[in-house]
């Protein structure tokens, strides 16, 4: 227990009866401990009160005497208190994948697991081998990768061969060492506002892989579409938008580094670079939007 008041400090605690008191840690010790200290004034002492034995360390509380008058005080109201508060807008969160009229996620059928794979259901399934696959070493990747879709027992052969090949294609090839590299992680939470985003929009989502450099910040994002475009410039708007809003929020985390946007396509496999002029197009047209 800890009580505050204009003159003293009040501290209880619990402790065992048989407990010596040189043993005794914590708020005890620490208090005895200062005022047991050269340059501490005040000295510590066992007194009566309301019937209890307690220790006070340092001088009396003042008591006023008996004839003394009690003067109630009434303090006037600063000026601020009369002003009405100025309404704020509130910020408007929303996942960076699911900004945009023109975006629509159908929800998932109940008989995708019987019936067959599902865009959803295989892009979710490679998200999870790229994820945990690059922490392994290469020659333990691929068996690593059939335990993980075993798992999925209504996955034929094919499913499961096409899904590791497709993940271990993009691990193994040279032009992604560097997202999967020493130091990138992955399924990194963002969350917040930032200056180049609209006025009260928030955001809430999660980056695919991030890779933090001394002088840049790549991020990156995976997408399992099949086919997969062949210009950046043809990608779903939605993922323009996505990788615009991250790199926004991250340029402002890190103030002063090159933040370079990729994403990263199963299907090829190709890391497509978004170029810092799509990325400015996409926040002016999300700007104009509202």
């Amino acid at each position: 227990f800890l009580g505050i008041g204009g003159d003293r400090l009040v501290l209880c605690g619990r402790v065992a009866a048989n407990a010596k008191e040189e043993n005794i840690k914590g708020w005890w010790g620490a208090i005895n401990d200062a005022f047991e200290h050269a340059d501490v004034s005040g000295d510590k002492r066992a007194i009566r009160s309301n019937g209890m034995e307690i220790v006070r360390f340092g001088p009396d509380p003042q008591v006023l005497g008996a004839g003394a008058a009690i003067v109630n005080a009434v303090s006037p109201l600063p000026s601020w208190a009369s002003v009405e508060a100025t309404a704020e807008a509130y910020a408007r969160y929303a996942s960076p994948s699911q900004l945009g009229e023109d975006v629509v996620t159908p929800a998932a059928s109940p008989l995708i697991r019987t019936q067959g794979l599902g865009r959803f259901r295989r892009g979710d399934l490679i998200h999870r081998l790229l994820q945990i696959l690059p922490d392994l070493a290469v020659a333990e990747r691929a068996s690593a990768a059939g335990r993980i879709l075993a798992r999925e027992r209504d996955l034929t052969e094919d499913q499961r061969a096409e899904m590791i090949s497709a993940a271990l294609g993009v691990l193994e090839d040279s032009r992604f060492a560097e997202v999967f590299g020493p130091g990138s992680r992955a399924e990194v939470s963002v969350a917040g506002t930032a200056s180049r985003l609209p006025a009260g929009l928030a955001i809430s989502g999660r980056i695919d892989r991030l890779v933090v450099l001394p002088d840049r910040v790549l991020v990156a994002d995976f997408k399992t579409n099949r086919p997969s475009p062949q210009r950046i410039e043809d990608a779903d708007p939605a993922y323009l938008r996505q990788m615009a809003i991250y790199a926004a929020v991250l340029a402002d985390i890190f103030e002063g580094r090159q933040i370079e946007a990729a994403l990263v396509w199963t299907d090829g496999p190709k890391l497509m670079a978004v170029p810092e002029k799509l990325l400015a197009e996409t926040l002016a047209e999300l700007h104009r939007e509202g």
